[in-house]
């Protein structure tokens, strides 16, 4: 069997992680494969592989900050796995993770919690819980970059919805109205510090300048 690809830092790091329970190493590769395979789809504008590299960066600078860092890595790579716009994506993404995570012979606290995350990402809703406020504003992370990586977001979102304009336009607007009607829109107290007002900043341009 031809093996994953050490060279490329992400197959390095799945198999670091995915392997720590001698699992069959053709399980570890052919559930690394679903999911680049899976991410890489054409249509997956601004959900593929590009937002799980971006987040699993993050995941590298604030890794010290993780108390589970076996769950956190699976969710990030699961939390997005089923990208659908009529069915509950986090659910059944959890549940997948679930059945893919057990193929692995990951212990069912690491997948219990991985699942918890991924179900976080539902509504990015503050919760006391420093592993799931983190989860959340790295997945959030996006909208405090700077302008022409936040203008290409934007644009990569509306490439991914097949709605007509006016539809998407309306629940676009309501989602970001939404965000900047909180608080806070980051969870934690790093990311409130270091992104909140780029992310306000951000939001308020594509709500005047874009939509």
């Amino acid at each position: 069997m031809k093996h994953m690809n050490q060279a490329n830092p992400l197959a390095a790091q799945w198999q670091q992680m995915a392997g720590q329970w001698d699992a069959d190493q053709a399980d570890i590769e052919a559930v690394f494969r679903l999911l680049l395979t899976t991410y890489s789809d054409v249509n997956r504008h601004y959900h593929g592989i590009g937002h799980i590299e971006q987040m699993l960066q993050q995941f590298e600078v604030h890794q010290s900050a993780v108390s589970q860092l076996d769950s956190f890595y699976f969710a990030i790579w699961f939390h997005d796995f089923i990208q659908q716009h009529s069915v509950d994506n986090e659910q059944l993404s959890a549940e997948l993770a679930a059945e893919y995570l057990q193929r692995l012979l990951v212990p069912q606290a690491i997948i219990r919690r991985c699942q918890q995350l991924i179900l976080a990402t539902r509504e990015h809703h503050y919760v006391d819980d420093s592993d799931v406020q983190l989860f959340i504003d790295i997945d959030l992370s996006i909208l405090a970059s700077e302008r022409a990586a936040y203008r290409s977001y934007a644009y990569r979102c509306r490439k991914e919805y097949f709605l007509p304009q006016p539809v998407y336009r309306f629940g676009r607007r309501r989602f970001l109205k939404q965000l900047l009607a909180r608080r806070f829109i980051f969870a934690s107290d790093v990311f409130r510090h270091q992104a909140e007002a780029r992310a306000r900043a951000n939001i308020q341009w594509e709500l005047e300048c874009w939509l």
